[in-house]
């Protein structure tokens, strides 16, 4: 009896298949990386766009829940309209009560037909099917988010393809303040293409400047702040985060981590560590560990105790309490720089 697949390959892996002697019949792609399976669906079209025959021969289904799976497949059984190749994309597919009939379909796929599915979300039992016959025959690819240095590499990359230079360093540093949502990154090295031209290099005071979600301000000009121990300048800032859009969960997790690398700055410092190799140790970027030793109203121990006591509180009220935003925070700052 052979062993069963378990592991279902990267959608990176897919450039193998894009060729035109060597299109898979169904592209089937699953994960939490929408923004990349998303790219996936858009490469697969474009190399099999050229083989169709009549733009009747080409059709993007967006599924709402009720659907059946069976009228689906029916459609990219039939025969193309021209003699070319018929495409069918279909996008949603978790929304199908009923996935198994795909099952039958990748058994015997015709050979004019690419079917390429999206679903937007991970699969819990890849032995159940159709998943399991679509992983036997090679025809299934993950989007798993990427974290860490993969993420990192990444928008290197990403960024030396919209034309402009960024370090990892910075581009470490830009994760820490915009997240990990690729759109949302790419988006932002559009923009510095646009302010910088093509082939110039991204500096760290540029990405505080553009990267910012906000109107005025960034995370970092809080933590700039709270580390100066200006409270009013402090509250102006906050207020101007929440105006802008930004939860108090994000503000919260992003003061936690703040003040947990100023504290580890502190034994990182009696290491007499290089500032770049204490940044690696702590999990950050270079930039971001510099800022953190700015922060000198918290190079006091009974600060920092204190600042961290006001954050566990203040977590604690926001999971057990129904409190104002504004007001959570207004507490949070206060207590931070009692």
């Amino acid at each position: 009896m052979s062993k069963f697949k378990t592991n279902i390959p990267s959608i990176y892996s897919i450039s193998s298949y894009l060729k035109k002697d060597n299109l898979l019949p169904v592209y089937f792609f699953c994960g939490e990386d929408f923004y990349t399976i998303d790219n996936a669906v858009l490469s697969v079209e474009k190399v099999v766009a050229p083989m169709l025959s009549s733009d009747f021969d080409r059709e993007t289904i967006s599924i709402d829940k009720g659907q059946n799976l069976s009228d689906v497949l029916d459609l990219a059984s039939q025969f193309p309209f021209g003699g070319g190749k018929k495409l069918i994309v279909v996008k949603g597919f978790e929304k199908f009560s009923d996935k198994k009939p795909l099952a039958s379909y990748v058994s015997d796929p015709p050979e004019f037909s690419v079917l390429v599915i999206a679903q937007y979300g991970k699969i819990s039992n890849s032995r159940s099917e159709p998943y399991a016959s679509l992983l036997k025959a090679d025809y299934i690819f993950e989007a798993r988010k990427l974290k860490g240095a993969e993420l990192v590499q990444w928008l290197v990359r990403q960024a030396k393809k919209q034309g402009v230079k960024l370090d990892s360093d910075l581009a470490q540093a830009m994760i820490e303040i915009v997240g990990d949502d690729k759109s949302l990154l790419e988006m932002h090295l559009q923009k510095f293409f646009d302010y910088l031209g093509d082939g110039k290099e991204v500096t760290f005071d540029l990405i505080k400047k553009m990267v910012s979600t906000t109107k005025e301000f960034s995370i970092f000009d809080l933590q700039e702040a709270l580390g100066k121990g200006d409270k009013a300048r402090s509250m102006e800032i906050a207020y101007n985060l929440l105006n802008s859009g930004n939860d108090p969960v994000y503000i919260l997790t992003m003061l936690s981590r703040f003040i947990s690398t100023v504290a580890q700055s502190f034994e990182l410092a009696r290491m007499n560590l290089a500032d770049k190799d204490a940044a690696a140790k702590a999990g950050v970027s270079f930039y971001y560990y510099i800022n953190c030793k700015k922060a000198r109203f918290f190079m006091n121990d009974k600060h920092l105790l204190n600042a961290s006591r006001a954050l566990f509180e203040t977590d604690l009220t926001l999971k057990t309490s129904a409190v104002e935003n504004k007001s959570l925070i207004t507490i949070l700052i206060t207590k931070m720089l009692a």
